[in-house]
This record gives structure tokens, sequence and C-alpha cells, in this order.
């Protein structure tokens, strides 16, 4: 009796260790899905942010472009594109669920839309009012937008950030609300600094007009 006593409580600790095993196995089997679940989840956060991106740099750079040419009924529209298009992308934001590392990004991504957003709502209408404080507070969200940008690139978790269209645009429409400033103040004269990329006299001159045209357009087709 005592000899199958013994071989009972040997046969209960061989049944314990080979069960504290498959448990182990479980949870290096569940955490190892659990990485790969988030490694694939961050792939596709990438990736989308990668295409949110180009089409950031797009609409950037064809309102800076269009600044630069005084054309506003081109800078209304790319300013609309970039609004709707921030709009899209901060409602897509939600929808991602990205690893621990990845969420402080995320949260500075989504930021950077927001005042990258608002950039393009007050760009479109300074650009449609003819409107200098628009177009500086159009600046000064593209600047924070920036900042946010800045932090999301310096993670080294996702691809570049559109950093040089961003400031181009930044730079066109500080230079377009002086060059508006200068041309509103009776008796002054608007003439642009040389620094700023496809401002001359000239430019600002027939600039000028091409504004003037539009809002005569503007006014009449209402």
């Amino acid at each position: 009796m005592r000899t199958v006593r013994r071989w009972s409580v040997h046969g209960v600790g061989m049944l314990m260790l080979m069960l504290m095993g498959a448990l182990l196995v479980l949870a290096l089997v569940t955490a190892s899905d659990t990485v790969g679940a988030e490694a694939a989840a961050d792939q596709e956060f990438s990736a989308w942010y990668a295409t949110t991106m180009e089409k950031v740099e797009v609409a950037t750079n064809q309102m800076a472009t269009a600044i630069e040419n005084f054309d506003c009924m081109t800078v209304e529209a790319w300013a609309s594109t970039g609004y709707n298009d921030a709009t899209s992308a901060l409602g897509e934001l939600d929808g991602y669920s990205v690893s621990a590392e990845l969420q402080p990004v995320q949260q500075h991504l989504k930021l950077a839309l927001e005042q990258y957003k608002s950039a393009c709502y007050y760009t479109e209408l300074g650009a449609m009012q003819y409107d200098a404080d628009y177009l500086e507070q159009a600046a000064g969200h593209v600047k924070s937008a920036v900042t946010h940008f800045e932090a999301v690139d310096a993670s080294g978790l996702l691809p570049p950030a559109p950093l040089s269209a961003l400031n181009r645009l930044s730079g066109d429409l500080e230079h377009a609300t002086q060059v508006l400033r200068g041309a509103q103040q009776p008796g002054a004269s608007a003439t642009p600094t040389h620094e700023a990329p496809g401002y001359g006299v000239p430019a600002v001159l027939s600039g000028l007009l091409l504004v003037t045209v539009y809002l005569v357009h503007r006014r009449a087709s209402r």
C-alpha cells in the first residue's frame, strides 16, 4: 500500500509539472500572437500615415505655389482640399489601435492634423476675403503643425513628414500677409523682400491686379 501511495504522489507531481509547462507554452504563444498583431497594426498605420502625408504634401505645395502666383481661386481650392483631407485623416486616425510605443506619436499626429486643418481653414478665408489677418492666423497654425510633425519625425517610427512643404507654406503666408497689409495702407508701397521666392515688384503689381479683378468678379457673381 505504501508503494502505491508513493507512486500516486509522484504521478500527481508529474501531472502538475506537465500542466505548468503547458500553461507556460500557452502564455508564450499568446504573447507572441499579441506582439505579431501589434506589429501588423503598426505596419498598417505606417502605410496609412505615408499615404496621408503624400496628400498633405500635395495640397501644401499647391497652396504655396498659388500664393506665390497671387492666384486666389487656386489657393481657395487647395485649401479646401487640404481641409477635407485633414478632416478625413482625423476621423480615420481614431480607428487605429497601435502599440504602446506608437501611441505618443499618434497623439502628436492628431494635434498636427488639427493644426493643419485650422491652417487650411484660415488660408481659404484669407484668400476668399483678401484678409491679411486670416492669412497670419493660417501661418501660425502651420507653424504649430510643424512642431508636432517634428515630434513625429523625431520618434523615427514613421516615414518623414513633409516639413519642407509646410515651412514653405508658412513663409509664403507670412509674406503674403505683409504684402496685403502694405497694399491696404493708404500711400504705402507694397515692396516685398527679396528673400521670399517668387515675389518681386512686378509680381506684386500683377498680383494685386489679379486680386482686384478676382474680387470684382466675386462681388458681381453674388
